[in-house]
């Protein structure tokens, strides 16, 4: 199930600008079609393309293809990508969803509308065969770690190699859905609030006596680190964070993360288009 837009062109327009369009724009892979995939956000999507009946080469239209049963940040991320397409090229659009914007004109808030809508009736469809268990969280949480997530990459261009700026991801840690962020051997990293840290140890995991350090995980809850960085504060981001003040690890750093213990549970980094809304997973029930 599937959120479908249709684009016709005002006259036919070369395959070679279309693709050099999408390929001047970041996250898009050519292949006959052009495939949105944000590795900082996990959102995909794509842009089909229709033929001329006469001319390969030439496109009539387009057409974009965005998979229901997905948390909402789906489709905030997408608006953006079918804008400016739709500025760019001037199509006309036509939107068949219930509660979309019919034959155009194209606006955000009729996409969003047409999305969300639609969007809901798929986890109804799907909820109805499927009893689940389904991995949920507040559309709150799901939506700050995207607004994170969509702004790593500039920062990390912003602090060079001063910070380290991490991904937040999601995590099934024992069987519970848990915000998660890694922090790799004490490197000083610009710390977002969430759930877990998942600490890996290489140089900074202990060392046994007569057996080489061997390298490990360790998950670690983000009160436990306010003794080394102090409280989370308020810096403008899209959640609060903990922001080191070292280039090094200092000797406390290199104490505490040999001092953890080894985790041996159960963790698997969880793809974000597989954490759905409680929000419309409540309307469900």
């Amino acid at each position: 199930m599937s959120y479908d837009l249709f684009f016709t062109f005002p006259q036919p327009t070369q395959r070679s600008a279309v693709e050099e369009y999408f390929r001047r724009r970041p996250h898009y892979q050519l292949n006959g079609s052009a495939v949105y995939q944000s590795q900082d956000t996990g959102v995909y999507f794509l842009f089909e393309f229709q033929e001329s009946d006469d001319d390969p080469n030439q496109l009539v239209g387009a057409s974009l293809n965005l998979n229901y049963f997905r948390p909402h940040i789906f489709g905030l991320e997408a608006e953006p990508e079918v804008r400016a397409f739709v500025e760019h090229f001037q199509p006309d659009v036509e939107d068949p969803q219930t509660h979309g914007m019919g034959r155009g004109p194209y606006t955000r808030e009729g996409f969003l509308a047409g999305w969300n809508a639609g969007n809901e009736f798929g986890y109804k469809a799907i909820t109805s065969q499927h009893k689940g268990p389904f991995l949920a969280c507040p559309e709150a949480k799901i939506e700050a770690a995207w607004r994170w997530n969509r702004a790593k990459s500039t920062l990390q261009e912003e602090f060079g190699e001063v910070l380290f700026v991490p991904t937040i991801m999601f995590a099934t840690i024992d069987g519970h859905l848990r915000s998660a962020v890694v922090w790799g051997d004490g490197i000083p990293t610009l710390m977002p609030q969430t759930d877990a840290v998942i600490v890996v140890r290489d140089e900074l995991a202990p060392k046994p006596l007569f057996r080489p350090r061997t390298k490990d995980t360790c998950v670690v809850a983000p009160d436990k680190l306010a003794a080394l960085f102090g409280p989370f504060v308020e810096k403008g981001y899209a959640l609060p964070v903990r922001v080191p003040a070292y280039e090094r690890p200092t000797r406390d750093i290199s104490k505490f993360f040999r001092g953890l213990r080894a985790f041996t549970g159960q963790l698997k980094i969880v793809s974000v288009g597989d954490v759905l809304s409680e929000e419309l997973l409540g309307k469900c029930g």
